[in-house]
């Protein structure tokens, strides 16, 4: 177990200043700002246009989601607010209320993919195989001399790295006869001190990989079938971390110049390859797009998937044949290095299109009234993007994923309390500190609007005080509804509150003095990096669902910032068709809405700042330090709209 490196020194004056111990919370004159002028009637108002058909799921990018940000800024010119987003190159007055965010799609351009090895002669004759290896039968010897394998059918580009999958964004790429050489899995890992390259040259080389240690295989069989997915919700390497503890054959491969990696199939890459997809493979919501600030420099080396035949042809004539290294592989066995024949090398050629998109965060600002404390924030966020069309509509013909309480609720209630903050103002119900009231993009994909926010800040990143993030705060359970085995929803008049316990048991106190105000329970069963008896105990033990890392509060807690996320759980609706406006529970939206406009309003009149705790979870520290080493939180100017971004 890794000792937690603490907080002192990670972000400089920033986390100075979050040391300030804070008085026991109490309602500041006013009560909760203006938070009882939200409504029911104004939350189901909000919601069904955000959750309709014609928004098509609100896809990042999209012409639904684009639609929801229209109707989001128009709100807010309206209701007065100052925009915080373009100042510059703008048309109209709602492009101003928009920081947009620029995407890129490259795909392959699967009649470029040319791959091609020469096979040496024999020098024994040639040696065949034994077969019965999930169908790698004895190999047919191959005749010496170049032999081309089709792209898709024979070999494919993926890897990933690791141990968690995915694939480093395609470039063109044109390798000419290149050298092989066989490192196992490929991974050095320092607790059992495994070097599969002692003594191997790899610079210009393909390595040509089998399988994974078998601690990563152990994990992964034990995380098969935890709920949830994506959002940041990755459990802890086993091997430790990367880099430190271990190094992945992706970057021992680009820090020693590797040519590229090969990577021996699984079942399931077999399985894919055998029914191989035609065209380009895009779905009803458009091709995956990336965001470009988010690219980091090229130093990944290109990774592809050896079929049957191309994976027999490599091993021919070599001390293992295909179907024993790939029967080593499939039980995790130590596959010990070897240099293939030096006259056996391959040629590479990748071709891509390349795709340009655009999204964009909403974001509106509340001046603070006090001199010296205006210029410090509370951030009130929410994703008003969702997953867009379903691949295959169900059996009533519905393909539209509405995404009602995810997170059209968190989006709507935002709306609320900007509105009811606004409308507050008019009267004098002014905050001291500035309040930012912030619609992000692209959640769905991997917290990206939150990270966008957070990595290219258009405000002092050391003046926000803290985030209250909502993400599905609509549903509870109705008379008869039974949680299933891995998910948990709240009862009526309750709402689960992660990060607290976490991250600021300061923000705690003030959270559960305005929920009390309004009635509502507070459950901290997700509050917690450690699932025990009590705390997220649900799915595959020990990581339960991990909800303190899956949703836009976390990049807020990357840089030092105290968080609070309002959650109503997870149900059976969750990411499906059926999630629809008219199963929310409005009477508790309107409860948790109010607690959390009463927790923004104390927050900014409180005379300190919350402070974080002074002891942090291993992981978050670790991801603190990234973010600092990646150049987090620099004052960036937002960017004029981009030519995809709309009016």
């Amino acid at each position: 177990m890794r000792r937690s490196l603490g907080t002192a020194g990670l972000f400089g004056t920033l986390l100075v200043a979050l040391t300030v111990v804070s008085a026991a919370p109490q309602l500041p004159k006013g009560g909760s700002g203006n938070a009882d002028a939200i409504t029911e009637d104004e939350l189901r108002l909000y919601e069904y246009f955000l959750a309709s058909d014609q928004l098509e799921g609100r896809n990042v990018p999209s012409r639904g989601y684009d639609t929801a940000a229209l109707y989001v800024a128009t709100h807010l010119k309206e209701w007065g607010l100052k925009p915080g987003g373009s100042t510059t190159g703008t048309n109209g007055p709602l492009q101003p209320y928009f920081i947009p965010i620029e995407l890129v799609s490259n795909q392959i351009d699967a009649a470029g993919m040319k791959f091609t090895l020469n096979i040496p002669p024999a020098a024994d004759g040639g040696r065949g195989g034994r077969g019965g290896a999930g169908g790698f039968g004895a190999p047919a010897l191959l005749a010496p001399g170049p032999r081309s394998f089709e792209y898709a059918k024979e070999w494919t580009v993926g890897g990933g790295g690791g141990g968690r999958g995915g694939s480093p964004p395609i470039d063109a790429i044109d390798i000419t006869n290149a050298k092989l050489v066989f490192v196992g899995n490929g991974y050095v890992i320092n607790k059992t001190s495994t070097d599969p390259y002692k003594s191997i040259d790899v610079n210009g080389k393909f390595l040509v990989v089998a399988g994974q240690p078998a601690e990563l295989a152990a994990a992964a069989a034990a995380g098969r079938g935890a709920a949830g997915g994506g959002r940041g919700a990755a459990a802890a390497n086993p091997l430790g971390i990367e880099n430190t503890d271990f190094v992945t054959p992706q970057s021992y491969a680009a820090k020693h110049g590797a040519a590229g990696i090969i990577m021996v199939p699984t079942y399931q890459q077999l399985s894919a390859m055998a029914t191989p997809a035609t065209g380009r493979g895009i779905g009803p919501n458009g091709p995956p797009y990336q965001v470009v600030k988010f690219q980091a420099p090229r130093t990944a080396v290109p990774t592809i998937v050896a079929g049957i035949a191309l994976a027999n042809a490599i091993f021919q004539g070599e001390k293992l044949t295909g179907p024993q290294v790939f029967e080593g592989a499939t039980t995790n066995a130590r596959l010990e290095s070897f240099e293939l024949n030096a006259e056996k090398k391959v040629s590479l050629h990748t071709a891509i299109t390349v795709e340009k998109g655009a999204t964009e965060n909403v974001i509106a600002m509340l001046e603070g009234s006090d001199p010296v404390l205006k210029h410090e924030f509370v951030v009130m966020s929410a994703h008003l993007d969702h997953v867009g069309l379903a691949a295959a509509p169900n059996e009533t013909g519905d393909a539209i994923n509405n995404g009602a309480d995810d997170d059209a609720s968190g989006s709507a209630a935002l709306m609320a309390i900007a509105r009811a903050c606004a409308q507050g103002a008019l009267r004098g119900i002014k905050p001291k500190r500035t309040m930012i009231f912030l619609w992000v993009a692209g959640e769905e994909k991997g917290l990206w609007g939150s990270q966008y926010f957070n990595q290219f800040p258009p405000v002092d990143i050391t003046k926000i005080v803290a985030d209250l993030n909502m993400d599905m705060i609509g549903r509870s359970k109705t008379p008869g509804y039974v949680d299933p085995p891995q998910y948990k929803l709240v009862e009526p008049g309750e709402v689960f509150v992660v990060g607290p316990d976490i991250s600021s048991t300061d923000l705690g106190k003030i959270v559960d003095t305005a929920a009390a105000g309004y009635k509502l329970k507070v459950n901290h069963f997700y509050d917690t990096t450690a699932p025990d008896a009590t705390h997220d105990n649900l799915g595959p033990l020990p990581n339960g669902q991990r909800i303190f890392y899956r949703s836009d509060h976390y990049n807020f807690a990357k840089v030092g910032i105290p968080v609070a996320f309002f959650a109503d759980g997870l149900h059976t609706d969750y990411h499906r068709v059926t999630d629809s406006p008219d199963k929310i529970d409005y009477k508790n939206m309107q409860a948790i809405t109010k607690t959390v406009a009463a927790v923004g309003w104390m927050v900014a009149n409180a005379a300190a700042r919350p402070k974080l705790n002074a002891k942090l979870p291993d992981q978050l520290v670790n991801d603190m330090l990234a973010a600092k080493a990646a150049g987090w939180g620099a004052l960036t100017p937002v960017p004029p709209p981009l030519p995809r971004t709309p009016f």
